[in-house]
């Protein structure tokens, strides 16, 4: 294909000299197989949607400077008032396909124009084996990359930007995927700044991994996955600056029953926002994530209401400047917490200010049923000049208990835990690793934990994040270059960088 092509009869495709030009008439030509539609560079300016067949790549010239390959939406494109899913709703996508197998695109830019943004750039379902990489998708009304119902997914080293501009019902995402499996979602830039779309919305995931992604959102949630039946589900290196949003009011599906120990793994994150993950969630891990917390109004971890019969495990987490509470349950059942070897420090929060561990009175009139709350081997540090309470009534909560922790600045606090004792940090280096290290074998973090079924060093565990004498547990905060390349979305000037060091 070339911009000088000509979509006739007489074009074979088969050189620059016969090139078609649109991609909607070359994917009517190619047939199923193991063929390739190369693209020139320059902007092709698209009336259609194209349709390709199985077998079928799709490759530009790049996806950003003089030389890139850009296919962009007509400005007389026809939409209908909003969106839908139907067959006729295909035809609001520059790119869309069913029940297709072995589909690749490359090396290109989709988009429409800002003063005529249409549905999306790529709708795909009941198909297997579709990736796409070093595609930017830019200035889309509601899902900018939209996947359902489809197996071996491979999404990644993409920039995604202004993709869901618009609200129709409800909110899409940036990328959008519904019931597929086997699939992974890494190594991309998602980046908004108008509207309220989520940067990834989800539902229905077995066995995937949504990893190394950049979430940079003006508003609304980084990535949302509400739906029951979700198993085996890795969020995990991503840098986000808004809220990883997981709820089901109900118990959900037991992932055991599919050979997972978890429905969601939320791991080795770089969080920005206070209210950081929603739930409630069964078989829910947080563990070894870092939350440097920038804003205010939220809790850690959050409930609202719900069902949930856990377990949930909070582990070997950094959280810095909690502005309320580390974990909050405003009503309904929440059973089986384990609360571990996390390094948790507070924010002078004002009148926002609440409880590290506030559970809500069983007694109350929303009929409350909170079980089974186990604390042990956190560090809980307070600023002097907001002391904070460990729970949320005045004495201890005869559903949690909480004890081998170190508690510096914190009231209501039961036997059996190290009250303001100077934790004794390295402090030296990058956050969190290795500042938050103990410093030597005297700090009163060494072997004063007890043993939770987690994995530590020495003769019991220590108390906090990390062990002594642990190695650099994971990329966030090993180099200054790799924290800020995580903190902020990539310019485009830094993303030729960004691409070297992945």
């Amino acid at each position: 294909m070339a911009t000088t092509g000509s979509d006739t009869v007489e074009r074979d495709g088969l050189s620059w000299q016969t090139a078609w030009r649109s991609l909607s008439y070359a994917s009517d030509c190619v047939p199923a197989g193991n063929h390739t539609i190369q693209l020139g560079s320059g902007k092709f300016v698209a009336t259609q949607t194209a349709r390709p067949k199985s077998g079928v790549t799709i490759a530009g010239m790049g996806d950003h400077g003089e030389n890139s390959t850009q296919i962009v939406a007509s400005p007389n494109w026809q939409l209908a008032k909003r969106p839908n899913e139907n067959d006729s709703g295909l035809s609001e996508y520059l790119i869309a396909f069913r029940d297709r197998q072995d589909i690749t695109l490359q090396d290109l830019v989709l988009a429409s124009e800002p003063e005529h943004r249409i549905t999306g750039a790529l709708y795909a379902s009941d198909s297997e084996n579709i990736a796409i990489h070093d595609v930017t998708v830019k200035d889309f009304r509601w899902a900018g990359l939209h996947l359902e119902r489809s197996t071996g997914l491979s999404i990644h080293n993409n920039r995604i930007e202004n993709a869901s501009t618009e609200k129709f019902q409800f909110h899409s995402g940036l990328i959008r995927t519904r019931f597929i499996k086997n699939s992974e979602i890494h190594h991309n830039t998602v980046v908004s700044t108008i509207g309220g779309g989520y940067g990834y919305k989800g539902g229905g995931h077995e066995n995937v991994r949504i990893r190394h992604n950049s979430f940079d959102l003006d508003r609304g949630f980084a990535i949302e996955s509400a739906h029951e039946n979700e198993v085996g589900v890795e969020i995990a290196y991503n840098s986000a600056n808004q809220t990883i949003s997981i709820p089901k009011s109900g118990q959900g599906e037991n992932p055991n029953n599919k050979g997972f120990e978890y429905s969601f793994w939320i791991h080795h994150n770089f969080l920005t926002d206070s209210y950081a993950i929603e739930g409630p969630r069964n078989h829910l891990r947080l563990s070894h994530n870092y939350i440097r917390i920038e804003d205010t109004g939220g809790n850690v971890y959050a409930q609202h209401g719900g069902k949930n019969s856990g377990p949930v495990w909070i582990h070997h987490n950094v959280i810095e400047n909690v502005d309320r509470g580390l974990v909050w349950v405003n009503r309904g059942d929440a059973k089986n917490i384990y609360v571990y070897n996390n390094t948790v420090t507070f924010a002078d929060a004002g009148d926002r200010a609440g409880a590290i561990l506030s559970a809500p009175n069983r007694n109350s009139r929303n009929n409350n049923n909170i079980e089974n709350w186990i604390a042990r081997n956190n560090v809980f540090i307070a600023p002097a000049s907001q002391p904070r309470k460990l729970f949320r009534e005045n004495g201890a909560d005869p559903n949690i208990t909480a004890t081998d922790n170190l508690m510096v600045n914190v009231a209501n606090v039961p036997a059996g835990n190290f009250v303001d004792v100077a934790p004794r940090f390295l402090k030296e280096g990058d956050r969190p690793w290795p500042f938050y290290a103990p410093a030597n074998a005297n700090s009163p973090l060494v072997d004063q934990g007890t043993d939770v079924g987690l994995p530590f060093l020495g003769s019991t565990p220590d108390i906090g994040a990390y062990e002594l004498g642990q190695t650099a547990p994971f990329p966030v905060g090993v180099s200054l270059l790799w924290s800020l390349l995580l903190a902020v979305a990539i310019p485009a000037g830094l993303l030729k960088l960004h691409r070297l060091i992945r």
